[in-house]
């Protein structure tokens, strides 16, 4: 438990790892949303293998976030 709550705060720059997770699920999420939704005003073809592999990363890297958040307010 300790070493999860060390790792969230790592310093990575001027702010922890727990910030820097926070901002690459949130452009996670709004590149799986994009990925719908831009082919359908481009009136193209929409790549539903890479829908699914964002969707995959942004679960993994926010469940990350999630828990190291939780550990180092315990």
């Amino acid at each position: 438990m300790d070493t999860l709550r060390e790792m969230a705060y790592w310093p990575l720059g001027p702010f922890p790892v727990l910030f820097y997770l926070g901002l690459v699920s949130y452009a996670l999420l709004l590149a799986t949303g994009a990925s719908m939704a831009l082919p359908r005003r481009l009136k193209r073809r929409r790549p539903l293998w890479l829908h699914h592999g964002l969707a995959y990363a942004t679960v993994a890297v926010a469940t990350l976030h999630a828990l190291l958040g939780i550990v180092a307010r315990i």
